[in-house]
């Protein structure tokens, strides 16, 4: 039998959505849930209606226990999906990768919270593949739909170096150093936050425009896979902050205010208020942002505009909050 990886962590993440309940007897309750300008893989629930938050890896990863860390303070916080979970019963923090790290098991040790680490292989027979757990005295047949997303390797799967994340552009450090420290700071993290998202998000200085996308080439993003951009409005100096996030498409025809369960293709982007008390969502749809057709929310109501497309209704407390939105968009228009 030959040893296989799945080709990308979005298709690991694929294939155990699918197979919640052969492989943990879990039920599905989210994917790429956002909750405080964070991403959690998959939120699930046991029979007893116990929380469990499972972090996918296809790679070893030193950092996983921080990250489900963070996971559980801010679920444990907000209590989402209140009337499927009970949460008077702890939540199960699951770690799923095909090896671990030597700092996850000492991170892990020395932890106040319980954490289930669950290495898995897959194995391949002629056109039989199957999904191993060291855990489990059985394997999962993985499903021929899944099969393209499986690659053949040699030995163990490499890590993951650290990504290294030098200093802005010129393009953004002249905005900044013109902000008050607060404001220098909050563009600061959002920054980090989107570039430390994925090795393939690339940052572009133009101008007085920085950009965030998929990397083409050293110093280029492909336009058609942008993620989000600063950018000062004319007549000011502070950076507005866009994203390209999702935004359903209008059923023509009907009364009132009416959405399909279906994306806007091609730019939407979102104007997001950063330097107001205000907290709103501005929209423009089409190839110019400088037109008139322009759509404003509120956080409150964005969620609820949302929710036919992501499953759930998100919570949006912060800027931090749309930017996870967007760049988990980002991810499944790169991965499609």
């Amino acid at each position: 039998m030959t040893d296989w990886v799945f080709t990308r962590e979005f298709d690991l993440e694929e294939f155990i959505w699918a197979s919640l309940e052969p492989l943990f007897n879990l039920k599905p309750l989210a994917r790429q849930y956002i909750i405080k300008g964070q991403i959690c893989d998959i939120l699930a629930t046991t029979p007893d209606h116990q929380l469990v938050v499972l972090e996918l890896k296809n790679v070893e990863d030193r950092y996983v226990v921080q990250q489900l860390t963070r996971y559980y303070a801010s679920l444990r916080q907000a209590q989402p999906f209140a009337d499927q979970v009970d949460y008077s019963l702890p939540i199960r923090l699951m770690a799923i990768a095909p090896t671990f790290h030597a700092h996850n098991h000492i991170d892990r040790e020395h932890s106040r919270l319980d954490f289930e680490f669950c290495q898995f292989t897959v194995a391949g027979d002629g056109d039989r593949f199957s999904f191993q757990l060291a855990s489990a005295d059985s394997a999962v047949e993985i499903d021929a739909r899944f099969h393209s997303f499986l690659q053949p390797i040699d030995g163990e799967p490499a890590p993951t170096p650290a990504r290294v994340i030098g200093r802005p552009p010129k393009s953004l450090r002249a905005q900044l150093e013109q902000m008050t420290p607060e404001r220098a700071e909050l563009a600061s993290v959002l920054r980090l936050q989107i570039l430390e998202f994925d090795d393939r998000m690339r940052e572009v200085g133009r101008s007085s425009r920085t950009q965030y996308g998929l990397a083409k080439g050293e110093k280029e993003v492909y336009k058609t896979k942008l993620c989000a951009e600063f950018f000062p409005p004319g007549g000011f100096n502070l950076p507005v902050l866009y994203l390209m996030l999702p935004y359903p498409k209008k059923e023509f025809g009907a009364p009132g205010h009416r959405y399909k369960q279906e994306r806007v293709k091609g730019l939407a982007w979102a104007n997001i208020s950063l330097w107001s008390e205000e907290k709103t969502v501005t929209f423009y749809l089409g190839k110019s942002r400088a037109g008139l057709t322009q759509y404003h929310f509120t956080y409150g109501g964005y969620a609820k505009l949302c929710e036919p497309l992501l499953g759930y209704r998100p919570q949006f407390e912060s800027v931090e909050d749309l930017v996870a939105l967007a760049l988990a968009e980002w991810k499944q228009v790169v991965e499609e």
